[in-house]
């Protein structure tokens, strides 16, 4: 037997001992859908990931703002709390809009146009978005109030840059 194959091949095994140990805990973490602190992986980066389904401050982009913020740990807590609490009713807001605008979609493609069902179509987008645009604003005016006065005053700031940027609409 051939000495170097031999030790080749137990450098090898060991290797890959050593490459499933390190592994196994990862896989085992992932497969459960847990990180290894135990908290949930949607939890995560920072203390949490400020996910699109819950609402973001500032309605587009949000998330980017508040990590130039660098708020505290109570902070991304809190402002966590505040957008799950929020998730369940912008979702059934954004359902209703989407059945809102579908009933108004169907009354225009219809073979023969009735006003009242158009009227009561559109008067139903409207109470949606507004309802919506409500839940939104609620939900920044209860950030807002988490962050300090210097917060607020840097996220003003990024604001009006973020406005500058933007072209006029014609």
């Amino acid at each position: 037997m051939n000495f170097s194959h031999v030790t080749r091949t137990r450098s090898l095994s060991a290797l890959a001992l050593a490459a499933a140990l390190v592994a196994a805990p990862l896989a085992a973490s992932a497969a459960s859908g847990m990180p290894d602190d135990g908290g949930s992986r949607h939890h995560q980066k920072g203390g949490h990931e400020f996910s699109r389904h819950h609402g973001s401050f500032g309605h587009h982009g949000g998330d980017r703002g508040f990590r130039a913020l660098d708020l505290t740990q109570d902070q991304q807590d809190r402002i966590f709390k505040i957008r799950h609490e929020q998730a369940q009713a912008v979702y059934d807001q954004k359902k209703a809009l989407r059945a809102a605008r579908t009933a108004l979609r169907d009354v225009a493609r219809a073979d023969a146009f009735d006003e009242a069902k158009a009227r009561q179509a559109a008067d139903a987008l409207g109470q949606a978005q507004s309802q919506l645009a409500l839940l939104r604003t609620q939900t920044q005016a209860q950030i807002h109030a988490v962050l300090t006065p210097e917060q607020r005053q840097k996220l003003a700031q990024m604001r009006a840059a973020r406005h500058a940027e933007k072209p006029a609409k014609s």
